[in-house]
């Protein structure tokens, strides 16, 4: 019985909310502020999140660290001659040590000093290398890869056309981003003639890709839309 009360409450929760989100719709209708509710659910929402990831670093990084702290610790004191175990310690308690720098930002006093920006210049430092590193390895390279296709006919299979299209769209794409001003000999100008033709084709590629991207965006968001609608007239209102 328990169960199945707390089972109601969860879904009025989520019908209120959602209802909440679909006031946004509703801005200044009848003089009432429907940004409001609308507020109040995308709080809820940043607030739970935060909370959960919080307690998920908590549980599974803080707690578990403690204890490996301490017990490197008690080995060091045991041999504290030996190099080794300060390097182990040492990269125990330099994590420890940034996060406390991001929590002296929020002290009024610490803000712009240099040792509560160390926490923030490491994590960017690692963000912006992970990024592009990201970048390269699983997008650049990837699609330079793709492109080393055999576009010489085979015999009766049209494949190849694809390939062609592939590697002509490509290449396009690089050579619409190329900003270079020709010279003045014939064999450069005509080089660029070239490369910007190519290129204005790359950037119709370019549209063609956007506009898929845009249309699988918008498909998922009326799928979300419509579930959500399923939810509200099915499982709450029982209408259809």
């Amino acid at each position: 019985m328990d169960f199945l009360f707390t089972d109601a409450i969860g879904v009025w929760v989520a019908a209120l909310l959602t209802i909440f989100v679909f006031s946004y719709l509703l801005r200044g209708v009848a003089g009432f502020d429907f940004d409001l509710l609308f507020r109040v659910a995308s709080a809820l929402l940043v607030g739970t999140a935060v909370g959960y990831i919080s307690a998920v670093v908590i549980q599974n990084v803080l707690l578990p660290l403690i204890p490996h702290l301490v017990n490197d610790i008690s080995v060091l004191a045991e041999d504290i001659g030996s190099l080794g175990k300060w390097l182990v310690l040492l990269l125990d308690v330099l994590p420890i040590f940034l996060g406390i720098t991001l929590f002296i930002k929020l002290l009024p006093n610490f803000r712009t000093t240099t040792i509560s920006n160390l926490g923030l210049a490491y994590l960017f430092g690692l963000g912006a290398a992970l990024a592009i590193g990201g970048a390269l390895a699983g997008a650049l390279v990837p699609q330079l890869t793709a492109t080393m296709l055999q576009v010489t006919p085979p015999g009766d299979d049209w494949s190849w056309v694809n390939s062609l299209l592939i590697v002509i769209g490509t290449l396009g794409t690089f050579l619409a981003f190329r900003f270079i001003q020709p010279g003045p000999r014939t064999w450069q100008r005509a080089y660029d003639m070239v490369t910007r033709g190519w290129g204005t084709i790359g950037r119709a590629f370019l549209m063609i890709t956007f506009g898929a991207l845009l249309a699988s965006l918008i498909a998922a968001r009326v799928s979300a839309l419509v579930g959500q609608l399923y939810f509200l007239l099915h499982d709450v209102l029982n209408l259809i």
